[in-house]
């Protein structure tokens, strides 16, 4: 209810009290105090207290009423310097962190953390304990740390849970099988899969049901006859794994450039005659710079005879040149 309302109906109900009272009784009653007489109608004296409450309570609500609305000016100003702030914050500016009211203290010393620039709050502390520790738990975590979540019981899949699991597995490589033997996202798995590539057997590999990318195709290769965790990948393996990747002509050739020093040359020929059977129109390329770069002219001259017109021009061009006698780096056309 209003302050006028409640004057105006607080005014009618004495007023009511007081006509009600006098109706039944107007005669006049005395009372002394401190040696002064004061004679009234009783019904005065009847509403005398109703009165009194009444003034008290009007100078109660107008207190108060002044003391809400210069909060809510507080309020409002505030309000306006916050989202000042948080325009700032977005921009990279300076943020200032001068509130009057409490609503805004805590939330105007977070805000700060989201400026463009972390550089610029690197330090910045909030006043809260608590929310200082999750800060500081994101900071670590965002840093490569691991930090035990097990106070906050987060889910599974809370993007803090699943970077901590992360900064672990660069960390301990093994922990990939912890990871790969539960399972919960699949970005994880991925991670957890690749690192396990970089060390694993292709036994131990195929124990596990994540689907193979390039990135993994590709660790595998660059372990053959390595120095540090070398792997044995027979043809079979390096079929089947291109079988479920999407390999295009440039794939193929990249493949060739990569195991031309790391196997025989007569298991690299053989492998890509292998592959050109198996993708024809994906590989064909991959075999012949193979037999380019051994020199084998003579198998490069059928398998391009049996070619249509409009295929292999680049390396038709190629074999001209050898043929008339030209030296050239194949690498300078594929």
């Amino acid at each position: 209810m209003g302050l006028k309302k409640y004057i105006s109906f607080g005014l009618i109900l004495i007023v009511a009290m007081g006509i009600f009272v006098y109706s039944l009784e107007g005669s006049y009653y005395s009372l002394s105090l401190a040696g002064i007489t004061v004679n009234l109608p009783i019904a005065v004296w009847v509403i005398l207290p109703a009165v009194l409450l009444f003034l008290v309570t009007i100078f109660h609500l107008i207190f108060y009423g002044t003391l809400g609305f210069a909060r809510m000016r507080r309020i409002k100003k505030d309000s306006e310097r916050f989202l000042q702030n948080s325009k700032n914050a977005l921009l990279g500016r300076v943020v200032e962190n001068e509130y009057k009211t409490d609503i805004f203290k805590l939330p105007g010393a977070i805000l700060p953390l989201l400026n463009i620039d972390p550089k610029r709050y690197a330090d910045h502390r909030v006043y809260d304990d608590g929310i200082q520790d999750i800060l500081d738990v994101k900071r670590k975590i965002g840093e490569g740390e691991v930090v035990d979540l097990s106070s906050f019981m987060l889910k599974d899949d809370n993007a803090l849970v699943l970077k901590n699991h992360e900064n672990r597995l660069k960390n301990d490589k093994q922990y990939a099988i912890t990871i790969l033997n539960r399972c919960d996202d699949k970005l994880l798995c991925e991670k957890a899969y690749l690192s396990l590539a970089s060390y694993s057997t292709m036994n131990d590999l195929s124990k596990y049901d994540v689907a193979p990318t390039k990135t993994f195709f590709d660790i595998l290769i660059e372990r053959i006859n390595a120095k540090e965790n070398p792997l044995e990948l027979s043809d079979d393996d390096i079929v089947s794994n291109i079988k479920k990747l999407d390999f295009d002509t440039k794939d193929f050739i990249k493949l060739a450039k990569k195991l031309k020093t790391k196997l025989d040359p007569d298991r690299l020929l053989r492998l890509f005659e292998r592959l050109s059977h198996d993708f024809p129109h994906e590989a064909g390329e991959s075999y012949l710079y193979v037999m380019f770069e051994l020199q084998m002219m003579d198998n490069a001259r059928e398998f391009l005879a049996n070619s249509s017109e409009d295929e292999y021009t680049k390396f038709k061009y190629m074999l001209f040149l050898k043929d008339s006698g030209k030296n050239f780096d194949t690498e300078l056309f594929v």
